[in-house]
């Protein structure tokens, strides 16, 4: 067994730790049992408060009030054990503990920020960052303050330095924000098949780290193929340069294509089926690609794929023609039975095929794990909607729409991080509802005293290694 200290207030407390296996899973974890205050550390004399006295004590204090506390202490240990909580407090400054309120407010599936003030007044949050500014009004301001450009640019500086450095391979999608906002930011745009009042939020993330690296915004009704040397553009002013670029089809383009070998920059992406160059290949390759040489395993999935050079708008590339034989077969049935066939042979060609195109010579059986890899940004998307509330968009500012996108942001980072070391069976959500049911009362001294830990709020914080105290001081 060992002993551990932890510092709370002015004092060491010493904690005896070891490892203990639940009968019920089968699984380790690490077990604590409070030995008291630190006395002597060399001698090993600890001193444990006089539980009479203590109760003593308590009991000439008038209880204040019950608040939500495992949710706010689980979320500031967390922070405590990681790079970002200083670089936000830096970037940050006074404002740094609004931002961390408002974040966990999101993290636990918060909704409009009108009721921000309320959820802050019971949680313990209000004494884990006493200096929020939570009224509707303050928070309007903070948004409008994290809008601004100049504090953007610093917080992404930090942070990408944090992240991945100078290189990085990125993976760049966009996603429309449907809204009804009275903004010039807002326009008719194509989303989810159908027309909507949107403004597309791109996103750029890290390939290796999987983490969103930067974000940025335009009108809903600018194409993709206009924004894509642009996003490139503003991540090599903040100190990114691409080793890779995997980008969606909607990026396709011919002035995109041509500013990528410009730029130098090595990309990856899906040819559209409507390009001429696409019909040629498909024609040229369909027949004879599922052969031993070009058989893949991706998965669970046995793929074809063969890999032809080509011209590319003057300059030379890679087409990798993608056949997947169940989707294939299942393609061409359809269509035999639906009467769909025209006279040109194209449409059975086509069938369980696409086109992947790059500058790079890559390994054919690296080039499909590599392609959906840029299914972490959906993912991204997924979880900002969602989890995170993103939407619907009030606000009628632009300075704090573009604030509501950067603490969005902020968010979905710390949230990644955190689930990062969860059990995957496990949400970020569930484990903060989990952990805000353990409640704590507060006296008028501001003292407070925690409630017991139950068995699963006790397994969680064992697993992360969070000893909980069980008030102020112990």
């Amino acid at each position: 067994m060992a002993i551990r200290y932890k510092r709370f207030g002015n004092k060491n407390y010493a904690y005896e730790i070891w490892n203990e296996k639940e009968k019920e899973t089968g699984k380790w974890f690490q077990r604590s049992k409070y030995l008291g205050v630190v006395i002597d550390e060399a001698q090993g004399i600890y001193e444990k408060r006089n539980k009479i006295k203590q109760a003593e004590r308590l009991a000439e204090q008038k209880e204040q009030k019950i608040l939500d506390y495992g949710d706010a202490y689980f979320f500031n240990e967390f922070l405590k054990n990681d790079p970002i909580l200083p670089m936000l407090r830096t970037v940050f400054g006074n404002n740094a503990d609004t931002l961390l309120s408002l974040v966990l407010y999101k993290l636990q599936g918060g909704g409009a920020m009108r009721h921000a003030e309320v959820w802050y007044d019971g949680n313990a949050a209000n004494m884990l960052f006493p200096n929020a500014s939570m009224t509707s009004q303050n928070i309007s301001e903070f948004l409008n303050i994290i809008g601004k450009e100049k504090l953007q640019r610093n917080f992404f500086k930090s942070y990408i330095e944090s992240v991945c450095g100078e290189k990085a391979g990125l993976i760049i999608d966009s996603t429309g924000l449907e809204n009804q906002i009275n903004m010039p930011i807002t326009a008719w745009g194509y989303h989810n098949g159908g027309v909507e009042m949107e403004t597309r939020l791109i996103l750029a993330v890290a390939k290796e780290s999987k983490m969103p690296l930067y974000f940025r915004y335009v009108a809903g009704n600018i194409g993709d193929v206009s924004t894509l040397t642009t996003t490139i553009g503003e991540l090599k002013k903040i100190g990114v340069y691409p080793t890779i670029s995997i980008i969606d089809a909607g990026y396709y383009s011919e002035d995109n294509i041509k500013a990528l070998y410009e730029g130098k920059v090595s990309f990856l992406t899906r040819m559209p089926s409507g390009r001429v160059i696409y019909k040629s290949l498909i024609k040229e390759n369909h027949a004879g690609i599922e052969s031993k040489e070009n058989a893949v395993v991706y998965g669970e999935r046995g793929l074809f794929i063969r890999k032809v050079k080509i011209d590319l708008y003057g300059h030379p590339a890679f087409a990798y023609v993608v056949c997947d034989p169940v989707r294939r077969g299942k393609e061409i049935s359809k269509k035999i039975l639906e009467l769909e066939l025209k006279n040109d042979d194209f449409e059975l060609q086509n069938c369980g095929m696409m086109v992947l195109v790059s500058n790079e010579d890559i390994d054919i059986k690296e080039i499909i794990p590599l392609y959906y890899s840029r299914q972490m940004a959906e993912q991204l998307f997924g979880i900002a909607k969602d989890d995170l509330n993103i939407l619907p968009l009030r606000t009628h500012s632009e300075s704090r729409f573009r604030g509501l996108l950067m603490l969005s942001f902020i968010a979905l980072i710390v949230y990644l991080k955190i689930k990062a070391i969860l059990d995957s069976n496990v949400t970020v959500e569930q484990t903060l509802n989990l952990m805000r049911n353990l409640k704590c009362k507060v006296y008028d001294d501001n003292s407070f005293v925690v409630s017991e830990v139950n068995k699963k709020q006790r397994l969680a914080f064992e697993l992360l290694n969070f000893l909980v105290p069980k008030n102020n001081g112990i």
